[in-house]
């Protein structure tokens, strides 16, 4: 045993001895194993359909370089360069590459886990932070097979974190010292680049260098040589992603894309008449508790409340931090299951350090750590049968794919930007998000010029959600596609629209007959909106003139009887008008 003087007392408590690198029994072969398994697992996932953020992003990486008036060309989105470049890198890796950068990336996770849980209490610890992280990582219910901004994130704090205890904690030299400060500072940078709310990283350094330095059982010069190092690993991957914002669209649009448009659009949803927020939110505390997450996250706080009454470093470290992560999650607005991975940090670093701690604390954290990790490996070979199954979403976008000629683009009503990376369309619409659209354009003013602009207009309009769905102006939008567009085909129960004047053949609807549903994820939290149909319908006469193949039904979107025209006029399923051939020209 050695001691510990408590801050701003006399008082010296006792701690258990950290181990050294190669002290007691090798971690490695248990952290590979986690490490290992959760690439495994994530790989079960590989095939599925990328969900909405995911495909959504992948396809702004898609067309970052290929030039526009937006912060990624022809694609404005509120998330950070870092993030974007991540999709880039997945790209490449051809058309199951988003789904493989996840898998690496939350094996890396696990990996960082481990080494973090080393640095701080020695080979055991380690090992408990890397099971901890691995039903943490690998949890369907909170859909961490999926690449996402808190995925990458959470990787890269998880790795800063670590680099930053080996620093300031660990028996290396000097020079090491600093390189890994160095690490530690890049890493809590390229956190905040991922997902600019994941400050974590930075905050655990920031306390556990001062809490360190108080107690003085770090040398001051060291101290302060790896805080110099890490503030300058802190401040080169920023000042390269300005340097990029500023000789692009400006520094002031990378500014409000990450945090300005969270201002503004936290007032929108506040706005909102419907329960979304409200109803996303009880089921996100569901999710937590059927994942685990809450009952660790409860064996923590009870096991580990002394540490940080006696003000160990370590643990005020993981204390700050985590009400930082707690923070990120509450202010998310949106509530996405995803949410929760921004937890995982500090609660595998403090579960493999409390799980080797003396005392009766140690079994409850060893408890929801095991029970946990056998579940997760039970339920996930079922779950990835069902996240890997074809949806409409899926379906809708290689539907256009193949009624699609070169130069054609594409535009989704006003949500799931994943069927435009599933069609390989250009986007023609920079906002391919709901949040956007109602926070940027909830006139529809920059959506109705587009469509009505001969040379931005897209070829394909596919109507997901309907005109009016949260109280957006859409006689504009309506008018638009009445004039410039005939309805062509309806797709998987969604209408798609063609421009006036172009021949396009029309495939089979992939959905008829075949069973494909919309995926249970994608429609998980998302309520009817008041005022609205909550999916584009219509009458069976309609889609019997839509479905025809060589065909198109009336110009217009698809209405439910009564519903009326910009010029007032009903144009119920009784309405009829004659149908036109492929080409869509005006009747």
């Amino acid at each position: 045993m050695v001691t510990e003087r408590v801050v701003g007392t006399a008082e010296v408590t006792p701690r258990p001895a950290r181990e050294g690198a190669g002290a007691g029994r090798p971690a490695g072969p248990a952290v590979a194993l986690a490490g290992l398994l959760t690439l495994a697992l994530h790989l079960l996932y590989v095939t599925g359909p990328l969900l909405s953020d995911e495909g959504g992003l992948a396809m702004v990486a898609r067309w970052w370089g290929s030039g526009g008036e937006y912060l990624y060309g022809p694609q404005w989105v509120d998330r950070p360069p870092g993030l974007i470049a991540t999709f880039w890198v997945a790209n490449l890796l051809g058309p199951y590459g988003v789904r493989i950068v996840a898998g690496l990336l939350a094996a890396a996770f696990v990996l960082a886990a481990g080494w973090a849980g080393w640095a701080a209490r020695g080979a055991r610890a380690a090992t408990w932070s890397a099971w901890a992280a691995f039903f943490l990582m690998n949890s369907p219910l909170t859909q961490t097979f999926a690449l996402n901004g808190e995925l990458v994130a959470a990787t890269w704090t998880m790795a800063g974190v670590a680099a930053g205890i080996h620093a300031v904690r660990g028996r290396v030299s000097y020079r090491s010292a600093v390189a890994l400060g160095a690490l530690a500072g890049t890493a809590a940078a390229a956190a905040m680049l991922a997902k600019q709310n994941f400050a974590d990283a930075a905050v655990f350094l920031l306390v556990l260098g001062l809490a360190e330095g108080l107690t003085g059982r770090v040398r001051r010069r060291r101290l302060l040589a790896v805080a110099g190092a890490a503030g300058a690993g802190f401040a080169l991957p920023v000042a390269a992603a300005a340097g990029w914002a500023y000789t692009h669209t400006g520094l002031g649009d990378l500014v409000y894309a990450m945090y300005g448009f969270r201002v503004d659009a936290s007032m929108v949803i506040a706005r909102s008449a419907y329960a979304g927020p409200d109803s996303r939110l009880r089921e996100l505390l569901g999710i937590a508790l059927l994942s685990g997450i809450v009952t660790l996250a409860i064996a923590v706080v009870v096991a580990g409340r002394r540490q940080v009454r006696r003000c160990s470093p370590l643990f005020l470290a993981c204390a700050a931090a985590g009400l930082v992560e707690v923070a990120g999650v509450a202010l998310g607005g949106n509530y996405s299951p995803h949410y929760l991975i921004g937890l995982a940090p500090m609660l595998a670093l403090a579960a493999g350090v409390l799980a080797v701690q003396p005392g009766r604390g140690r079994w409850l954290v060893r408890l929801f750590v095991v029970v946990p990790v056998v579940a997760t490996l039970i339920v996930s070979p079922a779950a990835a049968v069902q996240v890997t199954r074809e949806n409409t979403v899926q379906a809708t976008g290689e539907w256009l794919e193949r009624a699609a000629e070169r130069g054609d683009s594409v535009a989704v009503l006003y949500t799931h930007a994943n069927v435009v990376n599933a069609s390989g369309l250009r986007p023609a619409y920079p906002y391919a998000w709901s949040l956007p659209v109602r926070t940027l354009d909830p006139q529809l003013t920059l959506l109705a010029a587009t469509l009505t602009d001969p040379r931005r207009a897209p070829t394909w309009v596919v109507g997901w959600d309907a005109l009016r769905t949260w109280d957006l102006d859409a006689h504009r939008v309506a008018r638009a596609l009445a004039t410039d567009y005939v309805r062509f085909a309806t797709v998987c129960d969604h209408p798609v629209w063609l421009r006036r004047g172009l021949d396009r053949t029309e495939p089979p609807d992939p959905c008829a007959g075949t069973g494909i549903q919309e995926s249970s994820i994608e429609s998980a939290g998302r309520p009817a909106m008041p005022g609205s149909l909550p999916v584009w319908t219509s009458s069976p006469g309609a889609r019997s003139r839509s479905s025809a193949r060589g065909r198109s039904s009336p110009a217009g979107p698809a209405r439910s009887p009564g519903w009326s025209s910009p010029s007032g006029c009903s144009t119920g399923a009784s309405a009829g008008a004659s149908a036109t051939t492929r080409r869509a020209s005006s009747t």
